[in-house]
C-alpha cells in the first residue's frame, strides 16, 4: 500500500485535506467517496525532489521530531518494517515539514540505503548525535532500543529546556520593563522637566548635569546606538563559528566562578546520560564515546573526549583520559572509575547523569531566585538616582529662597 495526498469536498461542500492508504489511485478515490469525500485533486504522497525541496527547508520542531522517534522505536519494536514504520509515522503528521522528511528518508530506504545514511542527508532535522546514535543501533542490532532511549533524551532535554524558559520568563519581562522604565523617564519625562530649570538662572548640580547629558545623548544616539548593539550581536555570532575562536571562549567560560561549573555540569550531564544510553544498548565503549562527544556544546570538553577516545583506543581506561583532560566534574570521573572496576559503566553514568542534572537545577533555582530581587533593586535604584536629579535643583532654589 502507499500514501496518497488529497483535497476533496466533504458533504457540507467544505474542503478538506489529508492522507490515505491504498494500492492504487482509484482504490484511493473509491476510499475517499465511502467517507462521503468528493475528490479534488490526489497524489502519491512520494513526490519528487523538486516539489519536496520547499517543505524539506522548513525547520522541523523539537517536539515533533521527539513524537516521531518514539513512534518508530514502538513500531519497530513491534517487528515492524523500518520503511513501513517511516510511513505510519510520517501520515500522523498534516502540517509539520516532518512529513515531508520522513516519506524522503523512506523512500532512501526502499532504495537500498541504510536508515542513519538517510537520516544523515537531512542535517537540519536530526543532529549528527541523532544519526550516529541511529547508526550505533543499526551495527549492535539494537535500533529499537537505541530510538527508545533516543526519544527519552529529548524528551528530557525538552524538560529542561521548558524549565530554563518558565524560570527564566519572569527575570527576562522584568529586565525589559524596567529598560522600558528607564528609556521613557530620560526621553519624555527629564526633557520636559529640565526646561523648566532654564528659567531658573542658577548652575545645576553635577548629577543633574550628567543626568541631562545622558538624556540628551539617548535621544540623539538611542537608535543608532541601538542598531550598533544589534550589529555587533550578529557579528559576535558569526564570528563564534570559528573553531579556534570559539574554543578560546569556550575555554574562558569554563574557568569562569558559577558560570563555568554550571555549564561543566549540564554538558558533563548530557555526555552521561547519552553514555548510559549507549552502553546499556551494546554499543561497545569506543563507540560510544566518539558518538557522545556530539551532545557537548563546549569544544573544549568535545576535544577531550576526542583525546579520551584516543586513549581509550590504545588501551587506557575511560576514567583515566577523562581525569586528565581536566574539564570533566570529579564526581563523574570517580564514578566512571567506580562503574570500570564494577563492570555497570552504563548504570553509573545514568546516576552520574541524575546527579550532574540535579546539580545544574538546584543551581539555576537558586540564580534565578536571586536574579530578581537584584533586578527589582537596580531599577529603584536608577529611578531614585534620575528623582534626585529632578528634585536636587528644585531643593537648592527653595533653600536660596529661605
Amino acid at each position: 500500500m502507499d500514501a496518497f495526498d488529497y483535497a476533496a469536498l466533504d458533504k457540507n461542500g467544505k474542503r478538506q485535506r489529508g492522507t490515505v492508504m491504498a494500492t492504487s489511485i482509484r482504490e484511493a478515490r473509491d476510499i475517499l467517496r465511502s467517507r462521503s469525500l468528493s475528490p479534488i485533486d490526489l497524489d502519491p504522497a512520494r513526490a519528487d525532489k523538486q516539489q519536496r525541496r520547499p517543505a524539506l527547508a522548513r525547520r522541523v520542531n523539537h517536539k515533533d521530531i521527539t513524537q516521531t522517534t518514539r513512534q518508530i522505536a514502538f513500531l519497530i519494536g513491534a517487528a515492524t518494517p523500518v520503511e513501513e514504520a517511516l510511513k505510519m509515522a510520517a501520515l500522523q503528521f498534516n502540517k509539520s515539514p516532518i512529513r515531508d522528511v520522513l516519506l524522503d528518508v523512506r523512500a532512501q530506504v526502499l532504495e537500498g540505503a541504510r536508515l542513519s545514511d538517510a537520516l544523515r542527508a537531512h542535517p537540519k532535522t536530526f543532529s549528527p548525535l541523532y544519526t550516529a546514535m541511529v547508526a550505533s543501533g543499526e551495527t549492535s542490532g539494537n535500533l529499537a532500543s537505541v530510538l527508545e532511549r533516543l526519544a527519552n533524551d529529548l524528551e528530557a532535554a525538552q524538560k529542561i529546556r521548558r524549565k530554563i524558559l518558565g524560570a527564566t520568563a519572569y527575570p527576562m519581562v522584568l529586565s525589559v520593563v524596567a529598560i522600558a522604565v528607564v528609556v521613557v523617564l530620560m526621553v519624555f519625562v527629564v526633557p520636559k522637566v529640565v526646561a523648566q530649570f532654564d528659567s531658573f538662572g542658577q548652575e545645576l548640580p553635577l548629577l543633574t548635569q550628567w543626568t541631562i547629558g545622558f538624556s540628551n545623548g539617548l535621544k540623539k544616539w538611542g537608535i543608532v546606538a541601538m542598531a550598533f548593539l544589534v550589529a555587533l550581536g550578529f557579528l559576535a555570532n558569526r564570528l563564534l563559528k570559528r573553531p579556534g575562536l570559539r574554543r578560546r571562549v569556550d575555554r574562558r567560560v569554563l574557568q569562569l566562578p558559577l558560570l563555568g561549573a554550571t555549564i561543566r555540569n549540564l554538558n558533563a550531564a548530557r555526555f552521561a546520560r547519552t553514555m548510559a544510553g549507549l552502553i546499556d544498548s551494546g554499543t561497545p565503549t569506543l563507540t560510544a564515546l566518539e558518538i557522545a562527544r556530539y551532545t557537548l556544546g563546549n569544544l573544549i570538553m568535545q576535544d577531550a573526549v576526542t583525546t579520551a577516545a584516543t586513549k581509550v583506543r590504545e588501551g587506557g581506561a575511560m576514567s583515566a583520559a577523562l581525569k586528565t583532560s581536566a574539564v570533566f566534574p570529579p564526581l563523574l570521573v570517580q564514578m566512571v572509575a567506580g562503574g570500570e572496576a564494577s563492570g555497570q559503566v552504563g548504570v553509573i553514568f545514568a546516576k552520574s547523569a541524575d546527579y550532574l542534572e540535579g546539580e545544574f537545577e538546584g543551581t539555576m533555582s537558586i540564580v534565578l531566585s536571586l536574579l530578581e530581587p537584584l533586578i527589582i533593586i537596580l531599577l529603584a535604584g536608577i529611578i531614585m538616582v534620575i528623582i534626585a536629579a529632578i528634585f536636587l535643583p528644585i531643593l537648592r532654589l527653595n533653600t536660596l529662597a529661605f
